[in-house]
């Protein structure tokens, strides 16, 4: 049977921690200030173990408090996934912002399904979602 896990919102989490939940999904480890500077705009949701307070799994919501929220870092930790962790993150970052007009976020091909599962669905109005990554090799 798999170890309960608490939830937090508006999670308090260190720069290493962070930087831990990003190598679990073989992301590039960030600077402090950049950190420092995200924590400042957003929410962060966490998933720990109940028994040692471990760090399992993140996420993290944009809100601009009226019409429309990001989900972003949705990430658990490779041995805990498939055990509603993420599921339960993402509902609860949801819960948030249930009033916004749109709640919106990037998925990669894998896990589309997943996002189904939580009721999102593809943007169908013919809209394409664009970027722009100045610096693109150093800044990300």
């Amino acid at each position: 049977m798999p170890a309960p896990f608490r939830l937090e919102a508006d999670a308090r989490l260190s720069h290493s921690e962070i930087n831990a939940a990003y190598a679990w999904a073989e992301w590039p480890q960030r600077e402090g200030w950049r950190l420092d500077a995200v924590g400042r705009s957003c929410t962060w949701f966490a998933a720990r173990q109940t028994d040692d307070g471990a760090l399992i799994g993140i996420a993290r919501l944009l809100d601009d408090g009226g019409l429309h929220a990001a989900l972003w870092d949705v990430i658990v930790h490779p041995d805990r996934q498939r055990q509603g962790i993420g599921r339960a993150l993402v509902e609860l970052a949801v819960e948030r912002c249930r009033d916004r007009r749109l709640v919106a976020l990037v998925a990669t091909p894998a896990s589309v399904p997943f996002f189904r599962a939580l009721g999102f669905v593809p943007e169908s109005h013919g809209h394409t979602a664009m970027y722009l990554r100045p610096h693109l090799a150093e800044a990300c």
